[in-house]
């Protein structure tokens, strides 16, 4: 059962970045504006779900991992689609998966978690079958520009730092408070930092912005606000060391399968191996 929710939220991240994508391709400009109507969505999703528990005590202990998780949810949402702007995608989506590792480190360094041969086999394929995967021909001659990295740095940061608060947060705050209330206030200030960025930055076609891409946004953000709910519920039952991997192993799949299925794309033969190795990553990790 766990792990079939481990599936379905892997499959929710890849729903995520073909949104992302779409609006790439949709929108010149507005990515703030963008971000924060996802995180605005993915807010709601919590307060649908918290409103079935009807549990809305407030407690101060929330406060750090509500700032913590706002931010660098903000952060993250935001430039993996400045990212994409203006670099590789190839390139950005390799390292911005790289970064479910962040929280399986934290897992490993901080909780303790137990060490076993094939998690670390696992883990060591997996950073393979990404660089196999997401290898492009066309890359070699893209310029790596400073603009690029910053954005790709920060996207990295800020999507690992989103799950590893989410992990720590019950072993540091009482695990009898209501973590939906965290993420409710967490993505409201999301939202409003995005917001205010957008203003900041001055972005054009706010307009256009919000008539092509709040559709784009409403799915982004509901698959968003479910991928957070299943990894605050399997956190209790799945080690961060194990699960992180091995939703992002099973991320490398889904989207090979959506590019040869849907997009009807070609791939060379170390794409081919990487989905291979990713089959035999995602076995290991769930051994």
């Amino acid at each position: 059962m766990h792990y079939a929710l481990l599936l379905l939220t892997a499959l929710l991240l890849t729903l995520q970045k073909v949104t992302q994508k779409r609006f790439n391709t949709t929108c010149r400009s507005g990515a703030f504006l963008f971000g924060s109507m996802i995180s605005l969505c993915a807010m709601c999703v919590f307060i649908a779900v918290n409103a079935v528990n009807r549990n809305w005590s407030w407690h101060p202990s929330l406060i750090l991992p509500a700032v913590g998780f706002g931010l660098s949810h903000a952060v993250g949402t935001v430039f993996v689609v400045l990212a994409i702007k203006n670099g590789s995608l190839a390139k950005t989506t390799l390292i911005t998966s790289y970064s479910l590792l962040i929280p399986a480190a934290a897992g490993l360094v901080i909780l303790r978690e137990p060490i076993k041969m094939t998690m670390l086999a696992g883990i060591l394929l997996l950073a393979i079958s990404l660089w196999l995967t997401n290898h492009r021909k066309a890359d070699s001659g893209e310029k790596i520009t400073l603009k690029w990295v910053v954005c790709v740095a920060l996207a990295f940061a800020g999507n690992g730092l989103c799950s590893t608060v989410q992990k720590l947060a019950p072993h540091y705050v009482d695990g009898a408070l209501n973590q939906n209330l965290y993420m409710i206030v967490a993505l409201g200030l999301s939202s409003v930092v995005l917001a205010a960025a957008s203003f900041l930055a001055k972005e054009t076609d706010r307009t256009g912005t919000l008539r092509r891409g709040a559709p784009l946004a409403l799915v982004c953000g509901l698959c968003n606000g479910g991928v957070n709910i299943l990894v605050l519920y399997l956190n209790q039952y799945i080690p961060a060391s194990v699960m992180f991997p091995a939703m992002s192993a099973s991320q490398i799949i889904l989207v090979f399968i959506y590019s040869l299925v849907i997009c009807r794309e070609r791939f060379t033969k170390k794409q081919w191996a990487g989905f291979a190795v990713g089959i035999l990553s995602v076995i290991l990790l769930n051994l």
